[in-house]
Formats: structure tokens, sequence, C-alpha cells
């Protein structure tokens, strides 16, 4: 691939989608806004294939595209909950004027406690974060030092807890347990807007008290 990690940024939310390249010719990708699919597909170089797709959680802008690219390629999907429209926030997406996503297939639902998981070759573990929304997981790849974290943590900000499912609290205690005892060197890749590392927001991040 040139590289052994590609971000994607597009949708109405302006959501980040990810491309990571394991060592024997597969990828993973995390999550699917919407023009995702069709960007992967231009990207994929000949004798690489995608083989999973790891969701952070089931809002309707991570997903816009999850089904498209499941149809294109045929990976597995990773999730914390089987699909789920109530956890889609289909209405708050029409609302706003946004196509409804289109139904797919969990093919692996990841147990209510942290799990370890080998996807192409690279080792991943699943992370429950609930807060911003109930099916939240923050995948991390040791080996690679990075964490991509959907929307519970962002640079200097964390997800909105406003939405059916969500906790100021819980969303805090996930961060603080399970994202923020991790290396400080660790690269943090959001769901949205810019990257950053665990020491810097364990250390300058406002809206995580200490």
């Amino acid at each position: 691939m040139g590289t052994e990690l590609m971000q994607y940024s597009g949708g109405a939310l302006e959501c980040n989608g990810y491309l990571v390249a394991g060592p024997h010719g597969e990828c993973v990708a995390i999550d699917a806004p919407a023009g995702f699919a069709a960007w992967t597909l231009k990207r994929l170089p000949e004798g690489m294939r995608l083989t999973h797709l790891l969701l952070t959680h089931q809002h309707f802008d991570h997903i816009q595209d999850a089904a498209a690219l499941q149809r294109a390629t045929g990976c597995s999907i990773h999730a914390g909950s089987p699909y789920d429209p109530e956890l889609t926030l289909a209405r708050n997406a029409q609302a706003w004027g946004i196509p409804e996503p289109e139904p797919f297939t969990v093919d692996d639902v990841i147990p209510s406690q942290d799990a370890t998981l080998t996807l192409a070759g690279v080792t991943w573990q699943a992370l429950r974060v609930p807060g911003h929304a109930p099916d939240s997981i923050a995948w991390y790849a040791a080996e690679r030092g990075e964490v991509f974290t959907g929307d519970a943590l962002f640079a200097g900000s964390v997800g909105r807890t406003d939405f059916p499912g969500g906790s100021a609290r819980l969303l805090v205690e996930s961060i603080k347990q399970k994202i923020l005892t991790l290396d400080p060197h660790t690269v943090v890749h959001p769901g949205h807007g810019p990257g950053t590392h665990v020491g810097e927001e364990l250390i300058n991040n406002p809206c995580i008290p200490i």
C-alpha cells in the first residue's frame, strides 16, 4: 500500500475511516463513513485484500458504507453489538437530511468484556468504552502503538453523551480506565478530527477530570 496506515475523512459529519495494512497482503478497516467503500477500492493495490472491518460503534456516520464495503470485498464485520437500527440513530440522520444507513451483517459480536483478536496478522484488543454509545469499542494494536477510539476520545475533547444510551459518567470512567492507562506514546486515531497521543490527553484534555 506504500504505507501501513491510510486515513479517509468524509460524509456529512467528516467522519474518519482507516485502513491498516497487515503483514500478509490483508488489510483491516476501522469504521466506514460515507464514501469510504469507493475510496478503499481505489486504494487497495493488486494482491491486497480487505478482510476485516472493525466498528467503533454503530452511529450512522461511522457505518454509512459498511454494507457496501462488506458487499464489495466480502470482509467480516466485528462490532460490539449485532446490527441494530436503534443504535444507528437513523431518526437523527433523517432529521438532518442524511440517508438511513443500509443494514449489514455483524459476523463477530464482541463480548461485553474486553477481547483480543488476531486479524490480518495484527493483534487487536477490543476495549469496551461505553458512554458515547452503549456498543462503543476502542481498537488497540499494541505492537503498532496505536488505538482507534471512535467517538470516545478526541484531541482535546470527548464524545457527546446526550444520545440514547449515553452517559457522561460512564464515558469518563471508560476513557480513564481503558485508554489513558495505555503507554503515553500510543497514537490516538479518533473518529473525527486530528490524531493525538495518550500522554497528551492524559495531561491536557480539559474534559477528563484528574
